[in-house]
């Protein structure tokens, strides 16, 4: 029987001169993304590293990270990539909780890690990528790389099931939760996304989603390399670039979140005539897309283009999509996709018919193996063998599922749910709002209120506002406050951060 494959075997070196990634700085072949990979893996098991060991990534999008990435899977280390937006004690809350034994840190992201140091428990060896100044610390520094082998590792190794990501949670309250992911997830998600999106190695993808999150790597890079198709690989997304990034690299596909869409929406001077886009598909994920804002992008830029998906930290990656060919539901996040399973649950854990209302369950080789060194929070994570995503949805007699809101953003008035999603789509319909956010407020009476909070591109009254809810909504259901921002407040990966949002209302009325 013939060994199971692992992470570090998703990338495949014979390949040869063919294009792995695109980058700003020129092309990148499988073989020189290979062999860089494999020297990784050398620097890190002769810096003493030893299978479970954690190393930590502090870099932005750039192909040595991606080679950084197999590095570590082949070397059985376990890569964590930390989210490059945080601030020096978020980042010291990730160090020291993942115990990092090594950080890797690219030149321009070296500020925020000296600012760090004070905060670190045990201070990790640090290898620092591109031309910078000395540190605040000692660092090794990448040119140390070129002196270690190109061919592979001696033999160690890891099992299926040993660990190979370390990936903290977005979370909006509290502190993030490390996901530990198994080579096994890894290997298993990486041909599930593969085969649901029928990846050849003709396929030409663009990614500008940032690669410290599984959206970036599970989709638009280890899929992509494993079918031997090509990267088209940006250091970060940019509205007036986009479309000619696309054309002059011939993208045939792209990841986005709502927020992209938005933006490519408001910026669409110079972006190609409708249908002429190029691109196969363009995968939805990150956030809930409203239906309107769905319509309004394939309105402009071409019918069938939008994708929408839905996958957790806690799964690896994509557990639904809508079809590929065939029938698509705006509003959906699509069908599960097999062998992964998925069910509607009720407050026990017992699956739910069609239509019905519960929490997305989710089970099958991509869900994680728990949270690192929380016990408690893995336990409540789980019921009847069920992952549960914390999202609440129905399903249809089709099999397509609806999120209809988060449990715990829920707010409870007079003894009435409120789903914050379904009036942030209807407060979105209004030809002045750009985005909207819902949120609780506290209120003596009803225990909480509905506040909305608008981003506007024309004048529009609070009381305006109301009524054009009033006309779809439950009078139970219509905002009481309305506050207008400049911009809301987001998590990195583009999520609404809803306990910065009730900041906004702590005017005593509503703006104009």
């Amino acid at each position: 029987m013939s060994e199971q494959l692992l992470a570090g075997e998703l990338l495949d070196g014979t390949r040869g001169a063919a294009v792995a990634i695109e980058f700003e700085d020129g092309p990148w072949s499988y073989d020189a993304l290979d062999r860089l990979a494999n020297r990784y893996a050398h620097f890190f098991r002769r810096r003493g590293l030893v299978r479970g060991d954690r190393v930590s990534f502090l870099v932005g999008n750039e192909p040595a990270l991606v080679a950084a990435y197999f590095g570590a899977f082949r070397a059985g280390v376990v890569a964590n990539p930390v989210n490059t937006r945080l601030t020096p004690p978020e980042i010291a809350y990730v160090l020291n909780h993942a115990g990092s034994r090594c950080v890797l840190v690219s030149a321009e992201l070296l500020p925020a890690l000296e600012a760090t140091w004070p905060l670190l428990q045990r201070p990790p060896e640090v290898l620092l990528l591109g031309d910078a100044p000395a540190a605040a610390f000692d660092c090794l520094r990448a040119s140390e790389l070129d002196a270690l082998p190109a061919d592979a590792p001696a033999q160690d190794r890891p099992s299926p099931q040993d660990d190979a990501l370390q990936i903290y949670t977005s979370g909006t309250t509290g502190n993030p939760k490390g996901v530990i992911l198994t080579h096994a997830n890894v290997v298993a998600a990486t041909r599930i996304v593969a085969r649901a999106f029928e990846i050849t190695p003709a396929d030409r993808t663009l990614c500008v989603m940032p690669l410290f999150h599984t959206n970036a790597l599970m989709f638009s890079h280890l899929p992509f390399l494993h079918s031997g198709a090509t990267v088209i690989l940006r250091r970060r997304f940019s509205a007036s670039r986009f479309w000619d990034e696309c054309r002059h690299h011939r993208a045939d596909s792209a990841s986005a979140s709502p927020t992209i869409l938005a933006l490519l929406l408001a910026h669409e001077a110079g972006a190609p005539p409708r249908g002429a886009t190029g691109l196969k598909y363009i995968k939805v994920a990150s956030a809930p897309t409203p239906v309107d804002l769905a319509e309004r992008f394939e309105a402009r830029f071409g019918a069938g283009l939008l994708l929408e998906t839905f996958g957790l930290t806690e799964t690896t990656a994509i557990s639904t999509m809508n079809p590929l060919h065939g029938r698509r539901k705006f509003g959906s996040i699509g069908q599960v996709l097999a062998p992964q399973e998925l069910a509607i649950l009720d407050d026990e854990g017992r699956p739910l018919p069609a239509g019905a209302t519960g929490e997305i369950g989710l089970r099958g080789e991509t869900v994680m193996r728990g949270y690192f060194r929380d016990e408690d929070n893995t336990r409540k994570a789980f019921v009847n063998g069920w992952f549960r995503s914390g999202d609440l949805a129905r399903r249809d007699e089709d099999g397509f599922v609806f999120i209809v809101g988060r449990r715990k953003e829920m707010i409870l008035r007079g003894g009435e749910n409120i789903s914050p999603l379904e009036i942030e789509q209807v407060a979105g319909r209004h030809p002045a709002v750009r985005e909207a956010a819902v949120v609780g407020l506290p209120d003596p009476v009803w225990g909480e209120s509905v506040g909305l909070a608008v981003v506007t591109d024309a004048p529009v009254s609070a009381e305006e506002l109301r009524e054009f809810c009033r006309a779809e909504l439950s009078a139970f259901k219509v905002p009481e406050r309305v506050a207008f921002v400049e911009a809301l407040p987001r998590n990195a990966m583009g999520k609404v951060v809803r306990g910065a949002l009730r900041a906004a209302f702590a005017a005593p009325a509503d703006g104009a």
